[in-house]
């Protein structure tokens, strides 16, 4: 299995960081480290040679190239920004994986997805948090349950834990927080004040009960 620093420095080279990123998608690109370190845990528990994965919100496809090196076989990405397919296909052919299977340009909406229920059998998710437009984490949460899929991995933001053990809870799912991550938000937006900030973020499992 490749060293975490490793992929995390492959995923950096591979795919590059969402250019111009749109506040009211909230485009937060996921550090290299992040997402290698989301894929290592994934590949330590789940079989990736046989499991179908989609990618939600899945931008430049950080989280899915991390999982392609740690040996995925079968991803699906999923992104409303049509500037950031062909950066996803060439960061696949810059680390020589064929394991993209396709990134479909189309926005999750509640009760409203393009994937049909059981098309995949992991999610996983840097969803937006919520903080510009109040419940898109639910959104993306509620479209990935509905999909019946074994388990979601997920990066949230703090603070929602009861409310995502009950929703989890309403949709047949449990909720378990797996660890913490200090998340880095440079100042990208007209919004933004300080040249970097570090949010906490939990990095969560949903399981099918």
């Amino acid at each position: 299995m490749p060293r975490v620093s490793e992929v995390a420095r492959l995923v950096e080279r591979a795919a590059p960081r969402i250019p111009d990123p749109s506040p009211r998608l909230e485009q937060y690109t996921t550090p290299g480290d992040i997402a290698a370190r989301l894929a290592n845990w994934i590949a330590l528990h789940e079989d990736l040679d046989s499991s179908r994965i989609a990618d939600l919100g899945a931008g430049t496809c950080r989280l899915s190239v991390a999982l392609a090196l740690y040996g995925a076989w079968y991803i699906i990405g999923v992104d409303a920004d049509p500037r950031l397919a062909g950066y996803c296909r060439e960061a696949f052919s810059a680390i020589g994986s064929a394991s993209l299977h396709g990134y479909i340009v189309s926005v999750i909406e509640r009760g409203n997805g393009p994937l049909r229920r059981r098309a995949v059998d992991l999610v996983v998710m840097n969803p937006p948090f919520g903080v510009q437009r109040k419940g898109m984490d639910t959104v993306f949460l509620e479209y990935a349950m509905s999909l019946g899929v074994e388990r979601i991995y997920a990066i949230l933001k703090t603070g929602n834990e009861q409310y995502h053990s009950r929703l989890a809870a309403k949709h047949g799912y449990s909720h378990r927080v797996l660890y913490r991550e200090r998340f880095p938000i440079p100042a990208t937006m007209e919004h933004h004040r300080s040249r970097m900030r570090r949010v906490i973020v939990n990095v969560a499992v949903f399981e099918k009960i």
